[in-house]
């Protein structure tokens, strides 16, 4: 069960063990092929989304795709981008891998902003804190785990197409997630 929060927290959620081999490098056939996917999939994210989600520390991208799945609510939704995928030329877990790192530059931008963010929490109410303690602490562990599951490969390519890839997150969303009210990522990229 993928969908656009879960997407973009899978992207993010990686791993934190050993990084392995990374079934999907980004390359411009890729890219090109995950950009033809962009329409079709803002048009299914425009749903409720389960903004509850977990993600585990590992690099595993099949065991990734089997926990995100496990936790969407939405079996039809999840029946359509898996189908969307396919249509693109990517098995499920491909695109989760692809997603994820497509969203890497995105969270890799944001970290400084999350600091000051986590800074500021002893001025905001209790329960606001708490809230918002919950997503710094969530955008760090994505960040975390998805920095430790890059390869060399991954590295060099997210350099190589960086300003593409930034243009692909910005309209893939699901990044806002795990910031802070009030830190759209439209403003920051």
């Amino acid at each position: 069960m993928i969908k656009r929060n879960s997407i973009a927290g899978l992207a993010l959620l990686s791993v934190f063990a050993a990084p392995t081999m990374a079934a999907t490098v980004l390359t411009d056939a890729n890219l090109d092929q995950f950009e033809a996917m962009l329409p079709k999939l803002q048009q299914l994210e425009q749903r409720p989304q389960n903004k509850q989600f977990n993600l585990q520390r590992h690099c595993d991208w099949p065991r990734h795709y089997r926990e995100i799945s496990a936790q969407e609510k939405d079996s039809a939704y999840q029946a359509e981008i898996e189908q969307l995928a396919k249509e693109h030329g990517f098995t499920p877990v491909q695109f989760v891998e692809l997603s994820a790192k497509v969203t890497w530059p995105v969270l890799d931008s944001v970290q400084p902003m999350l600091e000051v963010s986590r800074q500021a929490l002893m001025f905001l109410p209790a329960a606001q804190r708490q809230k918002t303690e919950k997503t710094i602490q969530q955008g760090q562990q994505y960040y975390q785990t998805l920095t430790g599951c890059l390869t060399a490969d991954d590295k060099t390519a997210l350099a190589k197409h960086h300003d593409r890839i930034m243009q692909i997150a910005k309209r893939l969303g699901g990044v806002e997630q795990i910031l802070p009210p009030g830190m759209a990522v439209e403003n920051k990229l």
